[in-house]
């Protein structure tokens, strides 16, 4: 079975009211995150006035009523930030990736702290901005130990839509890094992406 996971990655307290607005028009749900988005301006960084909190939507949908929830998300004004459609599966069937779209959906899972000095280097060789969304990685019983207690590392997961023909310089960018060369330090992974629009248009 062919389905399209959306993204949507829109301003703190408006991905509810967008979920809403899919259902209606066929999606069965979805999960929303919390992240923040990435300045571009140094300055504005520099005054801590760049960042911005952002909520990451993403529902999965059949191919059936993906043109349907697509033009609903697109119609509403009120909402403004990113779209974008990715191929996915969830019944087994690997999914096989649209050919001829001139986007990609790079993913990067860093130590947290060092989003922003990725997204400096990505930004560097062609990408435009991100959106950073904490998380904390796994670890088995024996990996950290602390007074009988497991450690498990902060992360941060790096999302940025960029044009395809920039991806193989983001990622050669990233991989450079010294925060990425440690064994178990980050992972860089990419998706192709359908679609891209710009919501509230």
């Amino acid at each position: 079975m062919s389905n399209t996971l959306l993204f949507a990655i829109v301003e703190e307290g408006k991905a509810d009211a967008l979920m809403l607005t899919a259902k209606r028009a066929g999606s069965t749900g979805g999960t929303i995150l919390t992240g923040r988005g990435t300045a571009s301006n140094s300055f504005l960084c520099l005054l801590g006035l760049g960042d911005s909190h952002k909520e990451i939507l993403m529902t999965v949908v059949s191919e059936a009523v993906k043109p349907a929830v697509w033009e609903a998300l697109l119609s509403d004004r009120h909402v403004h930030g990113i779209l974008a459609a990715v191929t996915a599966s969830w019944d087994g069937t690997p999914s096989t990736p649209q050919k001829g779209g001139e986007w990609d959906l790079i993913n990067v899972i860093c130590t947290n702290g060092y989003g922003d000095d990725i997204m400096s280097a990505a930004r560097k060789v062609g990408a435009g901005g991100g959106t950073i969304i904490d998380g904390r990685g796994t670890a088995l019983p024996d990996d950290i130990a602390f007074y009988g207690s497991t450690l498990v590392a902060e992360k941060e997961l790096l999302l940025m839509f960029v044009k395809r023909d920039d991806t193989h310089n983001i990622l050669a960018a990233i991989a450079g890094l010294s925060c990425m060369q440690k064994p178990g330090s980050g992972i860089a992974f990419t998706f192709a992406v359908q679609e891209v629009a710009k919501l509230g248009r």
